[in-house]
C-alpha cells in the first residue's frame, strides 16, 4: 500500500473513531449511581382507581388510602421535587450522586402518599437511561407520582425528546402521568385539541370516596414560538426572541373545564392545585434588587414607587457585604419565611392565567411551579372576608448539579445552597399546609402556609 493510500486510511480510521466517540458521548447510556439494594420500600396504603372505575366520582384517575377496607381519611402527603437536573455529572458534592442520595433520603424520611415532579428532572445527554432509572426507583420505592415537564426536557437535539420521555414514564404502574391528547369545546361547539405534551390530573379522595383535592398538571412549555413572538411584537408587546413559553389559550379552557367539573361549578368546596414549570408573569411582583446595578427609581434605602422593601431581608456575598434587597409590589404579600434571590424567569406575554384562576377562586388553593433554582417565595395578595389566599409557589429547587447561592455569591454561609423539596400536606376540608424543607440545613423545615392562611 502506498504511503498517500495509508496516510488516508490512518485519516477515515482517525475520523470514524472521533465519531463514534461523539454518538457513544451524545446518545450513549449514561446511567446514574443508584443503590439499588438499599432503596427504600415505602408501605403505602394508597390504592389506585382508574378512571370509571367504582368508587371512583371523577373520570380522572384517582387514589384513595385503605386500611383493610376502611378508608384512610388521614391527611394527604404530597412531596414536590423541582430542577433536579438529573444531567451529566454523578460524582461530587455538586453531583447527581448527591442528588439521588438526598433524593432516597427524603422519601424514606417522608414516607409521602405521592410525588410531584415539577420539571427538568431528566435534562441529561441520552436521558432515556436516567428516565427508566428514576422511573425503576420510583416502582422499586412504591410511590405513586407524577411528573410535568420543564423548559429543559428535550430542548436540544441530544436530549431525550419531550414525548418520548412522556411516552416512556407514562407506562409505570405507579406513573400517573398521561401525555394523551386532551380536548375542548369551543363556544360554536367544535372540539380543539389542547396545546401540549402531558396536561393531565390526578384526584385525592378522602372519607365518603369524595374528592378532596384535585391536583392538575399542565405543560408550561419551553421557549415561546417564533410565530407568536411576531403576533405579540405586532400587538406591541415588549418582547423577546425565545422568551420562555406561557399556557395557550386551549390549556386555560381545558384547566376552567376541569376545576368547574370537580368543583360542581364551584359549589361543593372541593379546591384545585395547578403543578406547572415555568412561574407566572405575577410572580415577579417580588424582585430581587441587586444593589450594584439599581435601576431608575430605586436606592438603597427606598424603593421605587408602588413597591416597598421587605423589612430585614438582605442579601450577603460571601465576606458579609449586602449586595441585594428584596421588595415586593404593593398589594402583594410573601409568606413569612420565603424569599427570591433571582430574577424571576417567567414568559415576556402574560397569559392572564391568574386572572382566570382568581375567576375560580371558590375551587383554587394555588399554583406549584419551579424553574428558578435560587427563588422559594410564595406570594399572595389579600382575599376578601371568608376566602382564602390563592397562592403562587416556587418549590425549592433539588438539584445539586445546577447553580446554587454560594456559587453565586449570594450568600456568606458556604454550606448554604438552597437546595430542597416542598412538602404540601392536604386535609380532609380541601385545606393545606405548605412547607419548605432544606437539605443543607439538616432537613430543616419552614412553615409557609397553614389551614390555607400565612403562617403567622
Amino acid at each position: 500500500m502506498s504511503i498517500k493510500k495509508k496516510i488516508i486510511v490512518i485519516s477515515l480510521s482517525l475520523l470514524a473513531a472521533i465519531l463514534a466517540i461523539v454518538v457513544i458521548i451524545l446518545f450513549g447510556p449514561i446511567p446514574m449511581n443508584v443503590d439499588w439494594e438499599n432503596l427504600p420500600e415505602i408501605n403505602s396504603n394508597v390504592v389506585l382507581l382508574e378512571a370509571g372505575a367504582e368508587h371512583n366520582p371523577t373520570d380522572a384517575p384517582a387514589l384513595v388510602k385503605m386500611n383493610g377496607d376502611a378508608i384512610d381519611a388521614s391527611d394527604w402527603k404530597v412531596l414536590q421535587f423541582t430542577d433536579m437536573h438529573l444531567s451529566e455529572t454523578n460524582k461530587g458534592d455538586l453531583g447527581n450522586d448527591r442528588t439521588v442520595e438526598m433524593f432516597v433520603e427524603t422519601i424514606e424520611r417522608e414516607s409521602p402518599d405521592f410525588v410531584a415532579f415539577t420539571g427538568d428532572i431528566i435534562t441529561s445527554i441520552s436521558g432515556r437511561a436516567r428516565a427508566i432509572q428514576l422511573c425503576e426507583m420510583m416502582e422499586k420505592m412504591g410511590v405513586y407520582w407524577a411528573y410535568c415537564l420543564g423548559n429543559h426536557e428535550g430542548d436540544a437535539f441530544y436530549k431525550l425528546p419531550r414525548k418520548e420521555l412522556m411516552q416512556i414514564i407514562e407506562k409505570y404502574p405507579h406513573c400517573l402521568s398521561d401525555a394523551s391528547k386532551k380536548y375542548v369545546t369551543k363556544s360554536d361547539g367544535s372540539e380543539e385539541e389542547v396545546w401540549g405534551i402531558g396536561n393531565f390530573v390526578v384526584n385525592l379522595l378522602g372519607a365518603d370516596y369524595k374528592v378532596v383535592q384535585s391536583m392538575i398538571f399542565m405543560d408550561s412549555g419551553d421557549a415561546i414560538a417564533e410565530e407568536d413572538y411576531e403576533v405579540f411584537k405586532a400587538q406591541g408587546e415588549e418582547i423577546r426572541k425565545k422568551s420562555y413559553d406561557y399556557l395557550k389559550d386551549s390549556q386555560k379552557a381545558w384547566y376552567e373545564e376541569q376545576v368547574r367539573s370537580v368543583t360542581e361549578d364551584l359549589t361543593n368546596g372541593v379546591k384545585t392545585m395547578l403543578f406547572i414549570h415555568i412561574p407566572l408573569v405575577e410572580q415577579r411582583n417580588m424582585k430581587y434588587v441587586a444593589l450594584n446595578s439599581l435601576e431608575e427609581g430605586w436606592t438603597e434605602e427606598v424603593a421605587a414607587e408602588g413597591w416597598s422593601y421587605v423589612e430585614g431581608v438582605t442579601v450577603k456575598d460571601h465576606d458579609g457585604n449586602v449586595v441585594g434587597k428584596v421588595a415586593l409590589k404593593d398589594g402583594w404579600y410573601a409568606a413569612k419565611g420565603s424569599i427570591n434571590y433571582e430574577g424571576v424567569c417567567c414568559s415576556d406575554h402574560n397569559n392572564n392565567m391568574y386572572d382566570l384562576m382568581k375567576s375560580l377562586r371558590a375551587g383554587v388553593n394555588g399554583l406549584f411551579c419551579g424553574h428558578d433554582h435560587a427563588n422559594d417565595a410564595v406570594l399572595y395578595e389579600a382575599a376578601g372576608e371568608g376566602e382564602t389566599p390563592i397562592y403562587l409557589c416556587y418549590g425549592i429547587c433539588g438539584g445539586y448539579a445546577t447553580y446554587n447561592l454560594y456559587k453565586n455569591n449570594k450568600t456568606d454561609d458556604p454550606t448554604n445552597l438552597m437546595k430542597g423539596y416542598s412538602v404540601i400536606t392536604i386535609h380532609g376540608d380541601s385545606t393545606f399546609d405548605y412547607t419548605g424543607v432544606s437539605w443543607d440545613r439538616y432537613f430543616e423545615r419552614t412553615v409557609y402556609v397553614e389551614n390555607s392562611l400565612p403562617k403567622a
